[in-house]
């Protein structure tokens, strides 16, 4: 576990934007912060929402997080 949740070679994000996470970093917080005040996510200097979760294949769970602003 550990490095970078966001392994992607994407460097901007606009609001609108999705990635797929895998849920035990947004559970524990690896690479993000949770604002509880506003409920929002702060990861790469953007504000991200979880817009839904998927299980793929290989038993993993991943959030679609959602670029807010």
């Amino acid at each position: 576990m550990g490095g970078d949740p966001f392994r992607i070679a994407r460097t901007s994000w606009r609001p609108g934007d999705t990635r797929e996470v895998e849920a035990w970093r947004i559970d524990q917080q690896v690479g993000v912060e949770y604002d509880s005040y506003r409920r929002v996510y702060l990861a790469d200097g953007r504000e991200w929402t979880i817009a839904g979760q998927i299980a793929k294949a290989d038993g993993k769970k991943y959030y679609i997080l959602e670029c807010v602003g």
